[in-house]
């Protein structure tokens, strides 16, 4: 008797994502935040925020994330990254708002709902705005205040996560402009 294949999975994430001047910009802030407390730096084209991490999912529910997308808010708006730290428990570098605005928390609420609503599961941690910078870090910075970096959020994406000879991907499964 022959056994089914399983079914295809993808890991899964909404992000939003920084254009490409501003990832050039953000990589350098990673490269000497690595410099300073080792570590690996993210490569540019990786920088995001994580809005919603999703994980491993039957490629026939993609469509369904898709359709979540396209019913979020698309209301473009202004995010200072002017916070730098590195979480408690982790290795993890960041840089990330002192002061998340209205809009943020709200895009990420309705999209927690809009994933409830549509039976998919999300992680229990509390949102953190954060874009991670740098990996495995040797130090440990509990908080620092930096020049802000203005950041007008402009693209939403379902973003997946692909492990390859050269490291972790995110290509873009399907995005959104927002305006």
């Amino acid at each position: 008797m022959e056994r089914s294949a399983a079914p295809k999975k993808t890991r899964v994430f909404f992000a939003l994502v920084p254009d490409a001047a501003l990832q050039r910009s953000l990589g350098i802030v990673a490269r000497e935040v690595a410099a300073r407390l080792g570590g690996r730096a993210i490569v540019d084209a990786n920088l995001h925020l994580t809005l919603a991490f999703i994980g491993n999912v039957e490629d026939a529910r993609i469509e369904v994330l898709r359709d979540v997308l396209s019913t979020l808010p698309r209301h473009a708006f202004v995010l200072a990254l002017d916070h730098l730290g590195t979480f408690r428990h982790s290795d993890l570098a960041w840089i990330g708002p002192s002061a998340v605005p209205p809009a943020l928390t709200a895009l990420q609420s309705t999209l927690a709902t809009a994933l409830s609503d549509a039976d998919i599961s999300l992680e229990t941690r509390p949102f953190h705005a954060h874009i991670t910078l740098v990996r495995r870090c040797s130090k440990r910075i509990t908080s620092a205040r930096v020049t802000p970096i203005e950041w007008r959020v402009e693209r939403l994406a379902l973003l997946a996560s692909i492990a390859g000879g050269d490291g972790v991907s995110y290509p873009e499964v399907e995005g959104v402009a927002l305006s």
